[in-house]
């Protein structure tokens, strides 16, 4: 099957794919059709293959000498996938936060994390919508009606993808046209009022064209209620365009509504295929709760102010027993819209070379947001009152007098933030591949070029200890001290790249693969103007940088049977230095090294994928805030070892047991903050050292000839303990740890179900019904936290649960 057919990556069973099928095709015909017919109905009595593109081309799992967890169709429908969002746990090491904003994740791979909001800082995790790489981390989460294959790639991406990686990579695979008319339709309704719609119409092929079109909704209501909601701030004195943003009644609620077109042209040895893709994001942040005053030399300024919130009317949103059911939040509606437009193009030259192109053009723009970090909307406090501890030599009966003088007091619109952060951001990119694949019997090339360059403008408003006056935030004296003010910057960057990666069959069962990457970076970043809080040592100006660098594959691979691949990899990644909001900071440099296995047994009822790592990190760029400034920098050195593994078994027909364990163990060597060495103590953030899951699924057979059976899943996903920071917040005036029992995480369980009838003959259409609970047992826990002066920490929403209707014909 040539690559071009995309079909060939769906999910097949293992008999299909053995060895005897080459020596009998005509003897085995009539059981190939009956085990196709029971892989439909899920009655396969093996595990399936699965075919993957790690490598760029098109290769069963278990022949692929990567670390790589793929997921099909079918799981990603039972498990409601439709965004990066909900693969937290699904494959070994890949953790998964939402910064607050849900537009901004956290993404971890064996302890790397990836997640900076800024655009001047290139993701450690690359995201690949059909082997387009996207840019930046705001925007990625982008919502599909119609996807065909997730794959995650664990470990560095120095030679075959679009950009270097040292943590690893994520590519979403979305379906291409059949060509014949179809429709698969589905919409659920669910608990906080959520509904989700979604419909695959595909056209039947006019001349050489197949056209697929799609179209996804998803909304789900807020779980916390603000008392703020309707009130208003007015930025427009720092940012004119910021107008007066209005604060959403309910927090973490989400509105999708994102559609796809896929077009395939076929021209005898040329296949063109057009992409497009569309998701406008309405959106509100989490709600962030108060864990406590941070007891440093801000902290020790803004502890009474809290103290004295009672006085005033106040709210201080403080939560220490669980989620709170009400919060005061200056929280906006984020508003994300992102398109992409991709043009792949497939020559197949000859019987073994193949030429492909893929130009690709995508943009996203998130409208101006405040989001409440700092958990501190309801706070109230004056010029007036700030200024009577500001003022030395006061004495406290002076300082008394002027904090409840009626004419200091804070109004009803008189608000108070320990942290304001409110922001907004532009990104557009093009990026062209052209890529040569070459193979025979004794060898495979992949062999390529890359370009890619963007332009990304961004203004962030920042207030730090910042009293606005009828809801009104207006430059003062205090800016100059605490570093309040508006940042405007305007990042443009290129990257270029050759690449080539050429595996030698050495013997029947021996191949030496070995890849290298040359890649130029180059960096520009405009400041227009820029506040204090930023951190950064550069003013006003026009910055640019470039970084070179060659990174390279090596791995030799032994199958000593059919069902057992073994391989010992190494392979370094890197990503590339630049300027941070003014602050200038180098690449980022890993090298790993990997044993692994991947084994089919027990008349392929079974299959066991090991593998076992040990990273070299230096160089990691990090960010801290210490006082209310931004840190971010090269912060040292770090050793990463760790182990994986995943097993399915299919005891019976139409049972399917799944499970995966992960271990990392990430120890600093070096972490410079602030001018000093505190690797001793420090830890990676929203890191697991032991991730697993444990599922199972069941079909059972039809009840008849017309179809119909039914399905049942049921699967948990744990996470062990985790620190919200990557160091203990200490106190000013001891220098002790502080707060760590609220920083410390502890281990949880999030348990999901689902059970229902699928594929029920009616009338010419299949009718599937079904009933799904997610974190059954209404697990709550605490999935970010921010030093922002205060101590803060969102929850994430507890249980949900619905119904689901899908219809194919």
């Amino acid at each position: 099957m040539k690559a071009r057919h995309t079909h060939s990556m769906l999910l097949r069973g293992t008999i299909l794919a053995a060895g005897a099928l080459a020596f009998a095709p005509l003897a085995h015909a009539e059981e190939n059709a009956a085990e196709e017919q029971a892989e439909t109905t899920g009655q396969s009595a093996s595990v399936q293959e699965i075919i993957v593109t790690a490598q760029r081309r098109e290769e069963s799992l278990q022949k692929v000498p990567v670390a790589v967890t793929a997921i099909g169709t079918e799981q990603l429908e039972a498990l409601r996938v439709t965004s990066v969002r909900n693969l937290a746990g699904l494959a070994p090491s890949l953790q998964f936060n939402a910064q607050g904003q849900q537009s901004n994740p956290t993404i971890i791979i064996r302890g790397v994390a990836s997640g900076t909001s800024s655009n001047s800082v290139d993701p450690k995790v690359g995201m690949y919508i059909d082997g387009v790489y996207i840019g930046r981390a705001v925007g990625s989460l982008l919502d599909f009606s119609d996807i065909q294959r997730v794959e995650v790639l664990r470990g560095p991406q120095g030679t075959l993808f679009g950009r270097n990686a040292t943590s690893g990579a994520i590519s979403i695979v979305t379906a291409a046209p059949k060509g014949e008319w179809g429709v698969h339709a589905t919409g659920s309704y669910g608990n906080y009022d959520a509904f989700r719609g979604k419909v695959s119409l595909d056209l039947p092929q006019i001349g050489p064209f197949s056209i697929r079109l799609s179209y996804l909704h998803d909304q789900i209501d807020g779980d916390v209620t603000n008392t703020m909601g309707g009130k208003g701030l007015n930025i427009a004195l720092r940012a004119p365009e910021f107008g007066t943003q209005r604060f959403v009644n309910k927090l973490g609620y989400r509105n999708v509504d994102g559609g796809q077109i896929a077009v395939r042209g076929e021209f005898g040895a040329l296949i063109a295929d057009y992409r497009f893709d569309y998701t406008d994001t309405r959106a509100s942040g989490r709600a962030m709760q108060s864990l406590g005053v941070i007891p440093d030399a801000s902290g020790q300024l803004l502890g009474p102010i809290v103290a004295l919130q009672p006085f005033f009317g106040g709210t201080t949103n403080e939560g220490l027993n669980g989620p709170l059911s009400s919060v005061a939040a200056a929280t906006s509606e984020e508003h994300v819209v992102t398109q992409g437009h991709s043009l792949t193009l497939t020559l197949d030259a000859s019987d073994n070379f193949t030429v492909k192109s893929i130009s690709a053009y995508r943009k996203f723009r998130q409208d101006p947001v405040i989001f409440d970090l700092g958990s501190a909307g309801g706070m109230r406090f004056t010029f007036q009152q700030l200024g009577a501890f500001l003022t030395p030599g006061l004495t406290p009966q002076q300082i008394q007098a002027i904090l409840f003088n009626p004419a200091n007091a804070p109004g009803p619109n008189d608000y108070f933030f320990p942290l304001l952060s409110a922001r907004a951001t532009r990104q557009e990119q093009f990026s062209q591949e052209l890529q040569f694949q070459l193979s025979n019997d004794r060898y495979q090339l992949t062999a390529g070029l890359f370009y890619f360059h963007e332009k990304s403008p961004g203004t962030e408003v920042l207030g730090i200890l910042s009293p606005t006056p009828s809801a009104t935030i207006v430059p003062s004296p205090l800016d100059n001290i605490f570093g309040s003010g508006i940042t405007r910057t305007e990042g443009i960057n290129d990257s270029m790249a050759g690449y080539a990666q050429l595996t030698w069959h050495l013997s029947d069962t021996f191949d030496l693969t070995g890849g290298l990457r040359g890649t130029i970076d180059d960096r520009e970043l405009k400041i227009f103007v820029i506040s204090g809080a930023q951190g950064g040592s550069l003013g006003v100006g026009d910055y640019k940088a470039t970084y070179k660098k060659l990174t390279w594959t090596g791995i030799a691979t032994w199958r000593p049977t059919e069902q057992t691949t073994l391989f010992a990899k190494v392979a370094t990644g890197y990503v590339s230095g630049g300027i941070l909001s003014g602050i200038p900071y180098r690449p980022e440099n890993l090298t790993s090294y990997e044993l692994g296995a991947k084994t089919q047994f027990l008349d392929n009822k079974v299959r066991l994928n090991v593998a076992a790592y040990y990273n070299d990190y230096k160089d990691l760029q990090t960010q801290n805030f210490i006082n209310g400034r931004q840190f971010f920098d090269n912060a040292g050195k770090a050793k990463i070892k760790g182990f994986e593994a995943e097993l399915d078994v299919v005891p019976v027909a139409g049972l399917n047991l799944s499970g995966s364990v992960s271990y990392t163990d990430f120890d600093y060597k070096q972490f410079i903050l602030n001018g000093q060495d505190v690797a001793a103590f420090a830890r990676p953030t929203y890191f697991s050292k032991w991730t697993g899951r444990a599922a199972a699924s069941y079909n059972s057979p039809d009840f008849s000839s017309s179809g119909g059976h039914v399905t049942a899943l049921i699967e948990g996903r744990y996470r062990s303990t985790y620190y919200l920071t990557s160091t203990p917040l200490r106190d000013l005036l001891t220098n002790q740890p502080v707060l760590e029992d609220r920083n410390r995480q502890p281990a949880y369980w999030l348990v999901n179900g689902r059970l229902g009838v699928a594929d029920v003959g009616l009338g010419g259409a299949k009718v599937s019904l079904s009933v799904f609970g997610d974190n059954i047992f209404n697990k709550r826990y605490i999935s970010f936290g921010a030093p922002v002066l205060l101590f803060t920490g969102s929850y994430e929403r507890g249980r949900t649960y619905g119904v689901e209707l899908g219809v194919n014909f």
